[in-house]
């Protein structure tokens, strides 16, 4: 008995060629698949159905000029392809990989991007999903004339996951993008490891952001739920959040930064049981930081635990716990955990700092000292601070 081939049969393409590659994105069908064997594949190229392409040594090479990969149709998989050597337009934007508002349930999966302008860029779509693919950002130049390595514009339920970024301007750019998760990725040698603005209810889960300018900066969002991610030896925050309102930032290790935390006029957040270790300073708090629920969090061996300068008393901590500092030097005699003493921030050094920088050079001079006494001591000498009614007696929490 002879059968028939299907009509709507899937088609396997392997092209040799530029020209080959070129016409077989012209003439293929839904469903088919190009595989790309070894050779470069020089050109800039458009795939718009919905197809999978694949690299088995292949290596796609924008030649200098404009993107390499537009990705213009729905459900399309690009998997296992060596990327490289874009056009240097920012504005135009020049990529590795763009993802077009057409390109809905597509999946950017297990590529190495690099010599690209921007990495991959995804504009306008929904349902994307970008994992487990090496981006190597350019480290000439300023990092501001850089491209970043994953960019989300105005997208929607995207998928960010187990990616590797080296350099380049920010790791991962979040704008105007809601309901997505950026997780498990690994970021180190940008401007910011992982930069939002302006996007609603994300998560942001176990990401480490190492050696970078600032390691995650959450910016004129909300709804935001950042946890259980690492911060390490950032050079300037560790995790910065401006304008930043009804996040949840919890379970996060922020060690070894210049600062740990910074808060800068952000409101009704909630900030829990993370770890602040060894930082130059462990929170820095600016303009208008009220109304947040800090309880849980461990602040260990800072130089300065806290650098606040604002105009209003600020408590931490809820009726049942604050946060454990390493320096409290407060007691427990009822044994409930709980320190018998409020920890009270120095508030006179940071005030100082601020007016005077060159303070700095004064900070362990005994005049110093005996007007850091006086503000304890005299009421009318206080400047406004922050209070941890509650402080905790041990760390029991494992700190990583």
């Amino acid at each position: 008995m002879l059968l028939m081939a299907p009509v709507d049969a899937v088609s396997q393409h392997r092209p040799a060629t530029s020209e080959e590659l070129a016409a077989v994105l012209s003439s293929c069908e839904n469903g088919d698949e190009i595989i790309l064997g070894n050779g470069i594949f020089t050109g800039n190229f458009r795939i718009t159905k919905s197809i999978r392409i694949t690299g088995k040594g292949g290596i796609l090479d924008g030649g200098g000029q404009g993107t390499v990969l537009t990705l213009d149709a729905p459900n399309i998989a690009v998997t296992e392809i060596q990327v490289r050597n874009s056009g240097s337009d920012l504005s135009g934007p020049d990529c590795g990989i763009y993802l077009s508002p057409a390109a809905t349930g597509s999946r950017v999966s297990s590529n190495l991007i690099e010599l690209c302008a921007f990495g991959i860029w995804v504009h306008e779509c929904r349902s994307v999903t970008i994992e487990d693919n090496q981006v190597m950002g350019s480290k000439t130049g300023h990092t501001s004339n850089r491209g970043n390595g994953i960019q989300l514009f105005d997208s929607t339920e995207v998928t960010a996951r187990d990616n590797t970024i080296r350099n380049g301007r920010d790791g991962i750019y979040i704008s105007a993008t809601e309901n997505s998760l950026i997780e498990g990725n690994h970021i180190e040698g940008a401007r910011y490891g992982i930069h939002y603005m302006y996007s609603y209810s994300n998560t942001v889960r176990g990401n480490i952001c190492r050696n970078n300018g600032n390691g995650y900066a959450l910016m004129e969002s909300k709804h935001l739920i950042v946890e259980n991610n690492l911060a390490e030896n950032n050079k300037g925050q560790g995790l910065q959040f401006r304008d930043a309102q009804y996040c949840t930032i919890r379970n996060n290790r922020l060690i070894g930064n210049a600062e740990g935390l910074f808060f800068y006029s952000s409101t009704n957040n909630k900030i829990l049981d993370n770890l602040v270790k060894n930082n130059k300073v462990g929170v820095k708090i600016w303009a208008g930081s009220l109304r947040n629920q800090v309880e849980g969090n461990r602040f260990i061996g800072n130089s300065q635990q806290v650098f606040y300068v604002g105009t209003t008393e600020i408590e931490w901590g809820s009726d049942k716990r604050g946060n454990y500092w390493s320096d409290y030097l407060g007691w427990d005699q009822d044994g409930d955990g709980i320190g018998d003493r409020p920890y009270r921030v120095n508030s006179f050094h940071a005030r100082l700092l601020y007016r005077f920088p060159a303070a700095a050079l004064l900070m362990n001079s005994p005049s110093l000292e005996t007007l850091s006494l006086l503000e304890r001591r005299l009421p009318v000498l206080r400047t406004p601070t922050i209070t941890d009614r509650k402080p905790l007696m041990n760390n029991t929490a494992s700190d990583g």
